[in-house]
């Protein structure tokens, strides 16, 4: 009975534990990080289209190459963060406004393109870029708000019942129980029947503690977990920092464009512009960013690697599902031999 209750009471927060961790893994880390990653295509996009087009289009015409290149991998965070969205029916509604409205930038930047090869229409081709920076900060808010909610669903899954250090009592207890009760006796056969060692109780106690240190895992798959929330919190700040760099640097050259157009008279409009970012310092350009950016990369690569394997080792379960289960049974099967001789010796007496 109570190997019963100690199987059904470890493998319950066993199971619980790999339970959150699986899906924190599978689908929370994966969505928070694709969701920063499509926001940095986009600003990376949109700076490349205000620099391409504010200069005539002379990188490959249009918006350029590497505008179409950020856009599609945008594209393809988007699709990520759909796959693994783990803030339920609400985080799939954002998903879907977010993806309606980059439709619309990309058509915006479009209508840009066509009115800037006409010389004659620079200003409806600024006035075009203006809307698209303006429904792009909209899309990045909105990007913000879901990996809010998907943070939210992370630390559902990181703080809760089964995570708690103190749920370990109810494993930890009938364990230490059972342990206790295998080696008082064998301590009582070892006086009633004068033998020194009852193997098969030796045994069984050795599978209890083997049942211990798996069931034990669970804590430290609540450690690592809580450590891959801890690394998404701590990119968050580098991530911001990247893209007010790359905000600003298209921000300014927008405003550029429209006081060429208009001067003075669209002084409201040029503060608007800019208010939001830095000044960018003289020597900032697409290149110098696009340098910047590639060793931000690097680090940000490594720190959602660092992320990634903490969330794999949290939900790595090291087969305890199984090996659980069948402890229990060869405990069950030990106490049964150990028992058996003993009582048959008894009868005999």
């Amino acid at each position: 009975m109570v190997t019963a209750i100690t199987l059904v009471t470890s493998l319950a927060v066993f199971l619980g534990v790999a339970g959150n961790a699986d899906v924190a893994r599978e689908r929370s880390v994966p969505a928070i990080l694709a969701s920063y990653d499509a926001q940095e295509a986009l600003r990376n996009a949109h700076l490349a289209a205000v620099d391409n087009l504010s200069r005539g289009g002379v990188v490959l015409g249009g918006p350029g190459v590497d505008y179409q290149r950020q856009i599609a991998a945008a594209g393809q965070y988007l699709t990520l963060v759909a796959e693994n969205n783990a803030a339920g029916d609400e985080g799939t509604q954002d998903i879907q406004t977010i993806e309606a409205l980059l439709v619309t930038y990309t058509g915006l930047i479009g209508q840009a393109d066509a009115r800037f090869r006409d010389a004659d229409l620079g200003a409806l081709g600024v006035a075009a870029l203006r809307d698209a920076a303006s429904l792009l900060d909209d899309i990045l808010v909105r990007l913000e708000m879901l990996r809010g909610k998907q943070l939210l669903a992370l630390d559902d899954q990181v703080d809760n019942p089964w995570t708690n250090k103190l749920t370990a009592v109810v494993w930890l207890l009938p364990l230490v129980v059972l342990g206790v009760l295998l080696v008082r006796t064998q301590a009582y056969l070892t006086r009633r029947f004068r033998r020194t060692v009852n193997a098969p109780l030796l045994l069984a106690t050795a599978a209890v503690v083997g049942m211990m240190a798996l069931t034990a895992l669970s804590l430290l798959s609540a450690d690592k977990l809580d450590e891959a929330r801890a690394g998404v919190h701590g990119v968050d700040d580098s991530r911001k920092r990247q893209l007010t760099d790359v905000g600003s640097l298209a921000a300014y050259g927008l405003a550029g464009q429209v006081e060429s157009q208009c001067g003075d008279a669209c002084a409201d409009t040029l503060a608007e512009l800019r208010s939001p970012f830095p000044s960018p310092s003289p020597s900032s350009t697409l290149g110098s960013v696009a340098t910047d950016s590639a060793v931000e990369d690097k680090a940000e690569v490594a720190a959602d690697d660092a992320i990634t394997n903490d969330a794999d080792a949290a939900a790595n379960s090291r087969f305890g599902e199984i090996l659980l289960p069948v402890l229990a049974l060869v405990i069950a099967v030990l106490v049964f031999l150990g028992f058996q001789p003993r009582l048959a010796e008894y009868g005999k007496r």
